[in-house]
């Protein structure tokens, strides 16, 4: 039988814990801030796992979150990877994705093809050789990449390669649902959801956590606090103790944003692609990625760049990045931000389709806002200057497909028994410091304001 469940109440006094964890094996209760796919994973497998622990994932909205990165129409779902860590990783996710009924309602193998001049391919190649994988992955001439596929790609431009990699094993998920799946399973495993707006995290006389303070001035307290904060994660930081710089991020994670849209297909259009794989093409004149298509006739597209939203934070004096509050920056919105971002959506669709789109009206925009760490790896650790406090973001738009399997290492992380291969790699320092890059793509590329008609009025900060 549960107990110790977190204290929700109004902050009147300072908060003494009475004990401080570097793992949560001890804890009876545990807080989990973000319901995006590294919370909800989190909540489902902590749940199903650890029955005598208490278990409050706190969002603010009572499901799926809108405004998380996770929260999407699709989402690409691969196993290539040139780094053998993630491929590793997401092995294991397909075979869920596959066969999982909890994931495989929401998955569409449709196929994927990767266009880029790099080494990535190349790699992925070997490492599915080495982990004896059986993949089914190939190389196809541009030519015949152009005849197959309903000449959905005859147009497409592929100047500069002579051949792209095709895995006709991967394809796409429906992001939002399949993330909502998630959430009621550990809601139903007994996992506690919350919802409520988290303003900082509370701490006793010798600094460790010990809770949460919600907008509003009420508190919930708990024996360990996980943070799933994602592209807030900088911020909640900086927030929570503007004048401990050895809690904040710093250089360690950052806001990054990126621009979705989708255009709708109908009549001969919507027969020619349905059901054609979804590209990743990374070539320098067209990043970007096109996903399948729904049953309603649209395609999501992505472009493949990123950008910050430096704002200075004046209780610590430091300048970072921010997602910004403004609904139209972090939700699917009608119309585009500006021209600017028209324009390179426009260039994306017509890159990866070519002429074969003409006349497809782009119907809605999305800025995406992640946590973006330098080498593109995730930081799941617990903080090391802070006891009780753990942390599970940097998704670094390509967390998202993990969904099936990632809550498994954020809970071994939380006790402690996270491989060192991974730990090293995830480390609020990692122990490497070379110049490797988990996922190569989505770099940034400018600051917000710059992209924007007459610039960005902030006035939160």
């Amino acid at each position: 039988m549960r107990s110790a469940s977190p204290t929700l109440g109004q902050a009147t006094h300072p908060v003494i814990a009475s004990v401080t964890m570097a793992d949560i094996t001890q804890a009876q209760s545990i807080i989990i801030v973000g319901g995006g796919n590294f919370g909800a994973a989190t909540a489902l497998s902590l749940a199903k796992s650890h029955k005598d622990k208490v278990v409050t994932l706190i969002d603010t909205t009572p499901l799926a979150n809108p405004r998380a990165a996770s929260h999407d129409i699709n989402k690409i779902v691969r196993d290539d990877y040139a780094d053998i860590l993630y491929m590793r990783m997401m092995v294991k996710a397909m075979q869920q994705w596959r066969e999982d009924k909890l994931y495989t309602e929401y998955y569409h193998q449709v196929g994927m093809l990767r266009a880029d001049p790099g080494n990535f391919s190349d790699g992925s190649m070997r490492n599915y050789k080495k982990l004896n994988v059986q993949s089914r992955a190939e190389w196809l001439d541009v030519d015949e990449v152009r005849r197959r596929f309903n000449g959905a790609f005859a147009d497409g431009d592929f100047e500069g390669l002579d051949k792209v990699m095709y895995n006709p094993d991967c394809g796409w998920a429906e992001a939002d649902k399949a993330l909502g799946a998630v959430l009621q399973a550990a809601q139903a495993e007994g996992a506690r959801h919350h919802v409520g707006d988290v303003e900082k995290l509370i701490f006793n006389e010798g600094g460790a956590c010990v809770g949460v303070q919600f907008r509003g001035g009420d508190e919930m307290r708990a024996d360990a606090v996980l943070l799933c904060t994602g592209a807030r994660t900088p911020l909640l930081l900086a927030d929570s103790a503007p004048d401990r710089a050895e809690l904040h991020a710093g250089h360690r994670v950052e806001a990054t944003g990126a621009v979705s849209f989708t255009g709708r297909f109908t009549g001969a259009q919507k027969d020619k692609y349905t059901g054609v794989p979804v590209c990743k093409n990374v070539l320098p004149q067209v990043k970007g990625e096109s996903m399948g298509m729904t049953a309603e006739g649209v395609i999501k597209f992505n472009c493949d760049m990123s950008f910050t939203n430096m704002q200075l934070h004046k209780p610590s004096g430091q300048r970072m990045s921010m997602a910004p509050d403004d609904e139209q920056y972090a939700t699917w919105f009608n119309r585009a931000f500006s021209s600017r971002f028209e324009k390179r959506a426009l260039s994306t669709m017509r890159g990866l389709y070519g002429k074969e789109v003409d006349g497809v009206k782009i119907e809605r925009f999305r800025m995406c806002w992640d946590a973006t760490t330098k080498s593109h790896d995730f930081l799941i650790t617990p903080h090391p200057h802070c006891a009780n406090l753990f942390v599970a973001t940097g998704g670094s738009f390509h967390g998202w497909k993990f969904l099936p399997v990632i809550g498994e290492y954020i809970v071994d992380m939380l006790f402690g028994r996270l491989a060192p291969e991974y730990a090293d790699r995830w480390a609020w320092d990692p122990v490497s410091e070379d110049e490797h890059r988990a996922n190569p793509t989505y770099d940034v590329e400018f600051d917000l304001p710059e992209w924007l008609d007459g610039g960005m009025q902030c006035t939160t900060w």
